[in-house]
């Protein structure tokens, strides 16, 4: 029977578990993460005003900073762009019209937004990235090296809680080989952090599961022998994963 490791914030992992449970799986809660909202300063309003092109990377940066841009993106001379279905669909049901790549990473999202760039004019591309402290660097790297105008707005942030070290073993310690669902590579180097602080040795006997060629590259580096990169980090794609190692 094939036994998942889910390791996002508490909200996302319950949802999980039922979804896990339901699909035939079963699967143990070690949560690494939560999430906390960041107060939005006047000065990233102002500039916002000037954005025509809004990046959500996440469903997170919908529940925390739709919000402070909900009127710029009903607008019908703005383009609204999410990092996956979940996002995309999470903007839908606050009446946002949104598009996002078939590839739901930030690699995903660069070509789309790059296909999108030139059927639009350049007005277009003063950018809001919607997004977590620390989050989606890459995106917002890209972006200013091709000399675009990029906002960054930091509207939630990842907090690493201590875990204890029975949970940490309970999920991990155990001779049968698991499945470890990454999300982020953040999470990544949280969980290496848990294990050496709890003397675990997870990367020889477990199989992480990653949403991306960038988050596989990390965990390469580490010295995970076991990995395999999905199509993003949703629960489909969670699925389809697992339903190919049934």
């Amino acid at each position: 029977m094939i036994h998942v490791v889910l390791t996002r914030a508490e909200s996302d992992v319950k949802r999980q578990l039922d979804l896990l449970a339901n699909s035939g799986f079963i699967a143990t809660a070690l949560p690494l993460m939560e999430i906390e909202q960041v107060a939005m300063g006047s000065a990233v309003e102002t500039e916002l005003e000037n954005s025509k092109t809004f990046i959500f990377t996440s469903a997170n940066a919908v529940t925390h900073g739709l919000s402070h841009v909900m009127g710029a993106c009903l607008s019908a001379s703005t383009r609204v762009l999410a990092v996956g279905r979940k996002t995309r669909e999470l903007l839908s049901d606050n009446g946002i019209d949104a598009s996002s790549p078939d590839r739901e990473d930030s690699e995903g999202l660069l070509e789309l937004l790059n296909e999108t760039d030139k059927s639009s004019p350049r007005s277009l591309n003063r950018i809001a990235l919607i997004k977590g402290e620390g989050g989606r660097d890459l995106i917002s790297s890209v972006l200013s090296e091709q000399g675009l105008s990029v906002t960054e707005v930091n509207c939630y942030r990842r907090i690493w809680p201590s875990v204890p070290r029975s949970t940490v073993s309970d999920a991990l310690d155990s001779a049968e080989p698991r499945y470890i669902h990454i999300a982020s590579g953040e999470t990544l180097s949280r969980l290496e952090e848990l294990c050496a602080v709890c003397g675990v040795n997870a990367r020889e006997r477990h199989t992480v599961i990653l949403p991306s060629d960038r988050v596989e590259n990390q965990a390469r580096e580490l010295g995970w022998q076991s990995r395999i990169v999905a199509a993003g980090a949703s629960d489909e794609a969670l699925l389809e994963v697992l339903s190919t190692l049934s």
